[in-house]
């Protein structure tokens, strides 16, 4: 009986699952940015906490953005930091009068300590446009303006990011990983944005109207979460019918650290995977989508011990859509080619990491940047 239960299981999880894929292929093959001529006043946020290491690098890219430091503004969010991170920001201001030093308080009375970081220095703004990345990120010239360009139809935009590698051939295989993991959950999440799905983002790529974050209540419906400031807050957006949308253009796509082992690596997916469960009462639908994409990659693997002529359909079914879904993403992103070869080795690997991270993201088995 439990087998027969197991062979429906993966075959309606199947279906559930190439519907939504083919959702995301049609919201990537048709997916554009907009132009607009406007240059409303920006708020660049960072949240930062012991950056001594990156805030120079973050600082340097945006103050030599292609657009007029009259109009916007870059206020870092020190989050009780203990090393040089005041005193590299106060450098900067003190050559860049656009550069802003915020001391965050109260960081030991709230569960989440970056949406409180972030909250203030979103009070203490002074922009219509509300600008996101992180300390350990990178951007590009053009940022701000490519960004810009699809407020004309949203409330708020999802940016594209990926992990830079410098060497592939030399990359650990931890890093590999993370890079392709990366770059296709990012291609679901804008393909989604693009149909009209608003199931992900990231807050090292992110921009809102503040008036629309006000109209939201800002983080206080999720403040009680120990993360999402980015996508708990994108399903507090839907649930207010406020319009998003997924920025294509080149040169709005971010650039963040590479991570350095796998021991870090299930400690950062399973903080993500940890916001996965209050997806049941933000996003019924995303839910749905994420139990599918679950239950596809660790179903067949037991139905190879009694049917496997169907566990191995599901598996090739899975990988050519899979496959045909990112080769269109790579293109449409124009991303490097030759890392879509590593299909195969994630493909392998995702039943094992499926279930590390479930299990530590759902007892909260994670730890934050000190």
């Amino acid at each position: 009986m439990i087998w027969q239960i197991i062979q429906i299981a993966s075959v309606v999880a199947l279906l559930i699952y190439l519907y939504f894929l083919r959702i995301f292929f049609l919201g990537m093959k048709h997916g554009q940015d907009l132009i607009t001529f406007s240059k409303p006043r920006v708020s660049i946020i960072v949240a930062a906490r012991n950056e001594e290491k990156n805030i120079s690098r973050i600082l340097t890219a945006l103050v030599n953005q292609n657009y007029s430091s009259q109009n916007f503004e870059i206020i870092i969010a020190n989050d009780g930091s203990t090393d040089e991170t005041a005193n590299i920001v106060n450098k900067f201001s003190a050559k860049w009068q656009n550069v802003k030093l915020l001391n965050v308080t109260g960081r030991e009375l709230v569960i989440s300590p970056k949406k409180n970081a972030l909250s203030q220095a979103i009070q203490a703004s002074t922009g219509e446009i509300i600008l996101l990345t992180d300390a350990d990120c990178l951007v590009g010239k053009y940022w701000i303006e490519a960004m810009l360009a699809n407020f004309e139809e949203a409330d708020m935009v999802v940016g594209f990011s990926r992990t830079l590698v410098n060497d592939w051939k030399k990359a650990k295989s931890a890093q590999k990983y993370e890079h392709f993991d990366f770059v296709a959950m990012f291609l679901a999440a804008g393909g989604a944005i693009a149909s009209g799905k608003y199931f992900s983002c990231s807050g090292q790529n992110l921009a809102y109207k503040k008036s629309a974050f006000e109209k939201v209540g800002g983080f206080s419906k999720i403040e009680h979460l120990i993360s999402g400031d980015d996508l708990n807050l994108l399903q507090l957006f839907r649930k207010n019918s406020l319009k998003v949308r997924f920025a294509f253009s080149p040169h709005s796509y971010v650039y963040t650290h590479s991570i350095e082992n796998w021991q870090k690596l299930f400690s950062q997916r399973s903080r993500w995977a940890s916001n996965m469960k209050w997806q049941i009462g933000l996003n019924p639908e995303f839910f749905i989508y994420l139990v599918s994409a679950y239950l596809v990659v660790l179903l067949p693997i037991a139905l190879l011990f009694f049917n496997w002529h169907l566990a191995l359909a599901i598996l090739l079914i899975r990988a050519f859509s899979e496959y045909a879904f990112l080769n269109l993403g790579y293109k449409k992103l124009n991303l490097e080619k030759n890392k879509l070869n590593f299909y195969l080795p994630w493909f392998i690997l995702q039943p094992v990491y499926f279930v590390i991270v479930s299990i530590m993201g759902a007892l909260d088995i994670f730890s934050w940047k000190k």
